[in-house]
């Protein structure tokens, strides 16, 4: 079985090899990217910048998928969701674009060797990905499969590939842990 992510030489480290998935996880990475949306165009004044963000309102996104990405941050108060997603909205799809592009360069780059930091923005955007699809599919943790056409059981399987990802890479970073460890003498 090809490794895709392994203990980087520099302490703390993971080197990331997704050359295998590429075209797979470029696929819905590309696919998450056209969910989030365009960036909007920002004043570049920060004051600006600023008033602009607070005068936003936007509001719960009707996509279901996008609706488990972006969640209301208070359950149960409305005003009070409101008022938490027009702070929140717009720094949370930007953090979510980069780290989707950040995914997509990776994959360009080749064999990589990124620091704890990126590690766990890779984790981000694989867990973006595999909420993405298992919305799509109805699917919750623990679920099987119970579709009824091919292509259901392709995007399951994809589900269960991006799981599988999470846990390899967090595999990777519980190792750069162990290495970062004092040894007792």
């Amino acid at each position: 079985m090809t490794v895709l992510f392994s203990s980087g030489q520099a302490p703390g480290s993971v080197q990331v090899d997704l050359r295998p998935l590429a075209w797979w996880v470029r696929l819905y990475t590309l696919d998450l990217l056209e969910l989030l949306g365009p960036a909007p165009d920002q004043p570049t004044d920060p004051l600006d910048a600023l008033a602009a963000s607070a005068a936003s309102n936007p509001e719960r996104p009707t996509d279901p998928a996008l609706a488990r990405l972006i969640p209301d941050g208070v359950i149960g108060d409305d005003q009070a969701a409101m008022e938490f997603r027009r702070f929140t909205h717009e720094s949370l799809l930007t953090r979510k674009r980069a780290d989707a592009q950040l995914l997509l360069d990776l994959i360009d780059t080749g064999v990589s060797e990124v620091d704890r930091d990126i590690a766990q923005r890779l984790l981000a955007v694989l867990n973006d990905l595999r909420l993405m699809l298992g919305t799509r599919m109805q699917v919750a943790d623990g679920d099987e499969f119970h579709g009824d056409d091919f292509s259901d059981l392709a995007v399951y399987v994809s589900y269960l590939r991006l799981a599988w990802l999470q846990e390899e890479l967090l595999s990777a970073l519980a190792l750069t842990s162990a290495d970062d460890r004092p040894k007792d003498a």
